[in-house]
């Protein structure tokens, strides 16, 4: 393995001279620092990043956070932000927490953060106060993708627009009978996704003049499988439903699979619609109301690295992703009686 002695001895220079070459230093005569920089690239000299991270005081690691990496919507935007901050220069190190801690116990350590990484992202797990506190302490810069933590900067989108776009939509078909699945679970009860939603599911059907039927507002664990299982009971009963609004993308494709199995039509029996406009959701035809999670990828991590640029108390930043309606084929008027 080349060394920077090497690359040192084969440019005839110190190894002080290649080290602020290699660093960009301006007091390295021009000739000399082309001489070294193709002795690098010839000899395959790549810096230690141990060393490199003790000379300038900073890591070129960004931490992401995330929950549920099983989930489309992370899945996504994880891919999303490692390949932008890539581009930007950083590598990314994953935690993974999973289950919302309970108050008083902290999953994070100061180890895990402390001189290792540069800046944060957090997507939308749930904190408790040790670990605010921790937070709080090491005073790294910080964005929140979803639920705001303190006055980080925070890409969301309208969770409370985006799920009355979507009741909206079943109403305009003349739907009135309409359940609805997605209020949280235990797993998900910090988020403040499950509860904007479900509360303009519950609006938009006052404002018509409708009331929710006892037993129509399903809780679900936001998975296809969780939610097929639970809407079942609803789907068998009667009256039952002609219209499903879904929290979730994922839960919509699980709602329709056991309408399928029950022997119901989508949408001549059942129309269904969801959120996100997830990867299946094209390919299904499945109508949504869309949120590009790739751009609030690159928007947490635009924000972060001007954070990290400027290392001060910028104002709090609350920057709202567009959504929209897209009506496909899983969503017609109510089949008449």
């Amino acid at each position: 393995m080349t060394t920077i002695a090497d690359v040192a001895r084969a440019a005839g220079v110190s190894v002080a001279t290649v080290s602020r070459t290699l660093h960009g230093s301006l007091k390295v005569d021009p000739r000399t620092r082309e001489r070294v920089l193709a002795v690098a690239a010839e000899l395959e000299y790549v810096a230690s990043p141990t060393a490199t991270s003790l000379a300038s005081g900073r890591t070129n690691v960004v931490a992401v956070v995330a929950p549920m990496m099983s989930r489309w919507f992370f899945a996504s935007i994880v891919t999303t932000i490692e390949f932008a901050l890539r581009e930007a220069g950083y590598h990314v190190l994953l935690m993974v927490l999973d289950e919302p801690p309970e108050e008083g116990r902290s999953r994070l350590t100061p180890e895990m953060f402390a001189k290792r990484v540069d800046g944060i992202i957090w997507l939308n797990v749930a904190v408790s106060s040790p670990e605010l506190a921790l937070l709080r302490r090491l005073s790294l810069p910080m964005v929140c993708v979803g639920t705001p933590i303190d006055q980080a900067p925070t890409v969301m989108i309208d969770d409370h627009e985006a799920a009355r776009a979507a009741v909206q939509h079943v109403l305009d078909l003349g739907h009135t009978e309409i359940a609805y699945v997605g209020t949280a679970v235990r797993s998900i009860a910090h988020m403040s996704t499950p509860a904007a939603r479900v509360a303009a599911y519950r609006q938009a059907l006052t404002e018509a003049g409708i009331t929710p039927r006892d037993g129509w507002v399903i809780a679900s664990d936001w998975t296809a499988d969780a939610a097929g299982a639970d809407v079942e009971p609803v789907l068998r009963g009667t009256p039952r439903p002609t219209a499903v609004v879904a929290a979730s993308d994922e839960m919509a494709i699980g709602v329709m699979g056991t309408a399928r199995r029950l022997g119901l039509r989508v949408p001549d029996d059942l129309s269904v619609i969801g959120i996100d406009d997830h990867t299946f959701a094209h390919a299904m035809g499945l109508s949504t109301v869309q949120q590009d999670v790739p751009a609030q990828g690159r928007a947490a991590v635009e924000l972060l690295l001007a954070g990290m640029r400027e290392r001060c108390d910028a104002p709090a930043v609350r920057l709202e992703m567009r959504t929209a309606l897209i009506a496909r084929d899983t969503t017609a008027p109510p089949a008449r009686s």
